[in-house]
């Protein structure tokens, strides 16, 4: 998977920095993808913890209680990084580390354990909704200068609940007023309903990656498809930006690549 050679044109990065997200197509070969697809399918069938279920987090949709019918749908495979050495080989491979300190203009680029660091998975009948909101809400860092990488294992569409985004918002200066008590993005004010109506769908093929923002506006509705959708997902920040001490941010060792 390592590719020293690749690099993020002048168009890209100016598209990043101005919509607060980018989709490299194609990032994966075809047969680096399948590995992948193959890894991710036996992960679900056998899974083992850290995880996250649906149930425990209560977005609508979800199963109300672990007890109820799908209440043991998991929502994520925690630990990425340490589950698989093909999810490290690529969270960790040259072709994803000079994108990125392309993106963060920076020659170190961490990997953090303690946020995303995930197979993220939206199954049928028994997902969720997620309202919008920005990944930098529970992160603590000394700059919110964060970007997620997410690699989509299969079609990404609004059928089974593929990210919506706000492009540029990542660039606004938003209140807390904007926000409730959970740091949801507040769709019942008017001036937030003009940004929501601003949004789009990040439609993704198998093997293409998206990098996105920590101050981006995104949402995703649930899977209402009959297969499951399956994400890898990986966060990362300069060797300039640390988390902060006594959080959570900083609660697991993070990776130099």
């Amino acid at each position: 998977m390592n590719n020293t050679t690749f690099k993020l044109s002048k168009t890209q990065l100016d598209s990043f920095k101005k919509n607060g997200y980018l989709i490299v197509r194609h990032w994966l070969a075809a047969d680096a993808l399948g590995a992948m697809q193959e890894v991710a399918v036996n992960h679900l069938h056998n899974p083992t913890q850290p995880w996250e279920l649906e149930a425990q987090l209560a977005y609508p949709g979800a199963p109300c209680s672990l007890e109820e019918q799908g209440g043991g749908t998991i929502r994520r495979l925690l630990g990425a990084y340490k589950r698989e050495c093909l999810w490290r080989e690529f969270a960790t491979s040259d072709k994803l580390k000079t994108s990125l300190q392309q993106l963060f203009d920076h020659p170190q680029i961490l990997l953090s354990q303690a946020h995303h660091n995930c197979l993220m998975t939206k199954a049928p009948r028994y997902s969720s909704d997620t309202g919008w909101h920005q990944d930098k809400r529970y992160w603590r860092f000394e700059k919110n200068e964060l970007i997620t990488a997410w690699l989509a294992l299969g079609r990404e569409t609004p059928e089974n609940g593929a990210l919506r985004v706000i492009p540029g918002s990542h660039r606004l200066p938003l209140m807390s007023e904007s926000f409730d008590e959970r740091a949801f993005f507040l769709a019942s004010k008017a001036e937030n309903k003009q940004l929501i109506d601003q949004s789009h769908c990040l439609e993704l093929n198998a093997g293409d990656l998206l990098f996105f923002h920590c101050d981006l506006l995104h949402s995703a509705s649930r899977n209402l498809a009959s297969s499951t959708k399956l994400s890898l997902v990986f966060t990362y920040h300069s060797g300039d930006n640390s988390p902060q001490e006594n959080t959570r941010s900083a609660s697991l060792s993070e990776i130099v690549l």
